[in-house]
């Protein structure tokens, strides 16, 4: 049965495009829960909603504007590439309150970790789109997850189009870690939607990561825009994972205006 609720669930349009395995995880969780089929699709596309269907803008993501790639001359710094790709992100929630903090974001993540060779970009949305604001070197490995393929093909396609060597996958990070080795992942406003489906996965996450740093964002305001007492919650919460993970040796704040960031510094 668990099947003809994921079939329902991929024909809708909104859904077609998310990972099969997260759907069929998610309907063998709320099939025992639920008053029949119907129920059930229901049920999951409720649970969809927060992880994925919540952060998608009015306008699709895939294909990769034509605004980019006529704006591409060779150079991630070009003011007019940096441009387009902002106006790009805005098609995703997470993505778009993030363009206000970018100039003042990634020096500040880097001059903890270091500049890193490689790098993981886990539950991604569309923040690979922030390259040029980066620094990375041209050589530097790139690898972007997602159980959303909408936004990982516009990642992809932008990926080919700068040249910089990466992977992009379709991953349910709840149920399959990634196994590949990196200098550092960047956690962007994921272990919430994470405790929403699994309180533990999160920390499971990071036992498991391949990487010397970790960097952890929780946002300081809703997707509504209210911002009360959201901040010492999350606090909170990151104190509780950071307790709860035996391998974090260090937790540094990042002085960001407008997202809470923390570099977690994990043992090998």
């Amino acid at each position: 049965m668990s099947a003809e609720i994921v079939e329902r669930v991929l024909r809708s349009p909104r859904y077609r495009d998310v990972d099969r395995a997260l759907l069929t995880r998610l309907a063998d969780e709320e099939l025992p829960r639920s008053r029949g089929t119907d129920d059930a699709v229901k049920r999951v596309k409720r649970r969809l909603h927060q992880a994925v269907g919540a952060f998608r803008g009015r306008r699709a993501a895939d294909p990769l504007p034509e605004a980019i790639r006529d704006a591409w001359t060779g150079n991630l710094s070009d003011p007019a590439f940096r441009a387009a790709s902002a106006d790009a992100m805005r098609a995703h929630a997470s993505t778009r309150e993030r363009i206000p903090l970018l100039d003042e974001l990634y020096p500040a993540v880097w001059s903890v970790t270091g500049l890193p060779s490689s790098l993981m970009d886990l539950g991604c949305g569309l923040n690979p789109l922030t390259l040029p604001w980066m620094g990375l070197a041209s050589d530097a490995r790139y690898l972007a997850s997602d159980v959303d393929r909408r936004p990982l093909a516009a990642v992809a396609a932008f990926l080919e189009l700068v040249d910089q060597p990466g992977a992009v996958e379709v991953r349910d990070l709840v149920a399959a870690p990634p196994t590949d080795a990196a200098d550092v992942a960047l956690l962007f406003k994921l272990v919430t939607t994470l405790d929403r489906q699994d309180r533990n996965a999160a920390s499971r996450l990071l036992e498991t990561l391949a990487v010397r740093h970790a960097v952890i964002t929780f946002p300081v305001r809703s997707l509504g825009g209210r911002g009360r007492g959201m901040e010492r919650t999350y606090r909170a919460r990151l104190d509780e994972l950071m307790a709860g993970v035996d391998r974090v040796r260090d937790v540094t704040e990042v002085a960001v205006s407008g997202e809470l960031v923390m570099v977690a510094e994990l043992d090998g």
